[in-house]
């Protein structure tokens, strides 16, 4: 019975996993998919990887790629992670992004399939150095594809990102959201090349601080940031959360530029859409976690099971509304949808509640009724001591 149990939850996950795909891959056509390669990958640093986790109109595959590791361990990384052949790589992603990669390791064969990809394929690239500059791109091919002559790294002085006005307005509109009052730590100083595009610069140093150009009339979009994975600038981690409120907006606009989409238009009402959306997603998953664990001691979770499928299937519409950047439409669906999704909730945790004074009651009696023999042991044995006499008085007699 109780494998019949677990089979059934298997299920729902799979089911539930698959309803998420579907709702999140409706539009595939419309959807962005990055690669995410480097030492830092997790959502809580890195803003590509958060931007992909939380909109749906991002999706991407990780190369957690640790740089302490030897190149014979990063190349059998290679064979699980990156893309196999050139047109694997051009079919699936529109963009790459780099985040301090120590990449020396890879082959020709698969700096050439980058090389054609940035050139002919149309596909951009974000780069975030650190020691990969000196230790990756000026020894291979890719210093050809990057819009800086020159990088510097591990430079601690606060700065702040001062948008240039002159350019197109890609990121100028962040500047009225405060994100120029944003102070930063730790930095790296680049030299562009002749005929980058400079976006920003750092303040006071007065040095740039994004930098961009396209390689040839097929290239993509290839970037670079100087700010060394700065994590107080990003605001992603748990000590820094809020201090960049709109910070994965910035690499949205970044993206949807560098293919040629049109920008944010109204980056509050998609920011809190987004919200909601991904917010509903972290609700799901604690549901979930809390159905597996009363399931486990024998509670039906069947009925709740499929209230949260049936939820999960009306979000579609309200996923299909933020693609076509209907974002009001997103934000009254999901708010409407708020009050269901807190009832399951509810119920779920009334169910795993009853699950718990069940196994709580069964471990009072246990424990009780083992105290009470063991008491009346002791009491019989060490008290009373019935089982015991005392031995007859003995002593030598004369014969």
């Amino acid at each position: 019975m109780r494998f019949r149990g677990f089979l059934f939850l298997a299920l729902l996950l799979v089911a539930l996993n698959m309803s998420v795909q579907g709702v999140w891959s409706a539009r595939d056509d419309v959807r962005i998919s990055c690669f995410v390669m480097g030492g830092a990958i997790s959502p809580s640093i890195n803003p590509f990887s958060a931007l992909c986790e939380q909109d749906p109109l991002f999706i991407y595959s990780a190369y957690p790629l640790n740089p302490d590791l030897p190149e014979s361990q990063k190349r059998k990384l290679d064979r699980i992670y990156f893309p196999r052949t050139r047109q694997v790589l051009i079919d699936s992603y529109d963009f790459f992004m780099f985040w301090d990669a120590r990449i020396q390791h890879l082959k020709s064969r698969q700096l050439s399939d980058l090389d054609h990809a940035f050139r002919e394929a149309g596909i951009g690239s974000a780069t975030v150095h650190g020691p990969s500059w000196e230790h990756a791109w000026t020894i291979s091919t890719l210093y050809q594809l990057s819009p800086v002559l020159d990088f510097q790294i591990r430079f601690y002085d606060p700065w702040r990102v001062s948008f240039r006005r002159e350019r197109e307005e890609v990121f100028t509109p962040f500047a009225d959201l405060g994100m120029e009052r944003v102070i930063g730590g730790a930095y790296g100083i680049m030299e562009p090349k002749g005929g980058s595009t400079v976006w920003a610069d750092m303040r006071p140093q007065d040095v740039p601080w994004l930098t961009s150009w396209k390689v040839g009339s097929d290239g993509g979009v290839q970037w670079v940031f100087a700010d060394k994975s700065d994590v107080d600038w990003w605001g992603l981690s748990l000590g820094s959360r809020g201090n960049n409120p709109y910070a994965i907006d910035l690499v949205a606009n970044l993206l949807l530029y560098s293919l040629d989409r049109p920008l944010i238009g109204d980056i509050l009402a998609r920011r809190e859409a987004r919200s909601l959306l991904s917010t509903f997603q972290a609700r799901k998953l604690l549901i979930l976690t809390m159905l597996e664990w009363a399931e486990r001691f024998g509670a039906d979770i069947t009925s709740l099971a499929d209230r949260l499928t049936e939820v999960e299937d009306g979000t579609q519409d309200a996923v299909e509304s933020f693609l076509e950047r209907d974002y009001g439409s997103t934000i009254t669906f999901m708010d409407s949808l708020s009050p269901t999704v807190s009832r399951i909730g509810q119920m779920a945790s009334d169910l795993k509640d009853q699950a718990l004074f069940w196994v709580y009651l069964v471990e009072w009696l246990a424990v009780t009724s083992v105290s009470i023999l063991s008491a009346s042991i002791l009491w019989t044995l060490m008290v009373r001591r019935r089982i015991y006499h005392a031995a007859s008085q003995t002593r030598l007699t004369r014969i």
